[in-house]
């Protein structure tokens, strides 16, 4: 009888914000570049995905626990035309929430941090960042708020 242990297998990290525009408290990013989850030869339509941010500077210290959620804007939804209503200002339109990255209370230096979202049945979309903390994100003061969106499924080795 075979032991099969259970594995994970990444695809290729896609980058899909380099931003130098500030976020304001409470306001969601422009749109950055768009996720393909259907491309990558290693792992096409992952169930999962890590999702990385580095977040370089604030206004001021951010408050401890307070979050910057990852959004995305369905892409070919059927099968040639978009979800509607992308984000904008403090309103999300017809974008879903993907998950939340908890920042410490500090301004100075990068924070870096890594979630795993759920790409269940989700292709294509368009990702959209929202700063629920009460200071405004500085990205352009010589370092880019960065995020990478790996995607990965569990699969098993014999």
């Amino acid at each position: 009888m075979a032991d099969y242990k259970p594995k994970m297998f990444y695809g290729t990290p896609q980058t899909v914000f380099n931003l130098a525009t500030d976020i304001a408290a409470g306001a969601f990013s422009g749109a950055g570049t768009d996720f393909d989850n259907t491309s990558d030869a290693s792992v096409p339509d992952a169930p999962f995905a890590l999702a990385m941010i580095e977040i370089p500077d604030w206004g001021a210290a951010p408050v401890a626990g307070t979050t910057v959620e990852l959004w995305g804007l369905m892409l070919d939804t059927n099968g040639t035309a978009d979800d509607t209503d992308p984000p904008s200002s403090t309103a999300s339109g017809g974008a879903r929430w993907l998950g939340s990255w908890v920042v410490a209370g500090v301004d100075a230096g990068v924070q870096r941090r890594e979630i795993v979202i759920n790409l269940t049945g989700i292709r294509k979309f368009t990702p959209y960042v929202k700063n629920m903390t009460a200071q405004n994100m500085n990205n352009d003061g010589g370092t880019n708020m960065i995020v990478k969106l790996t995607p990965f499924t569990i699969g098993v080795t014999g």
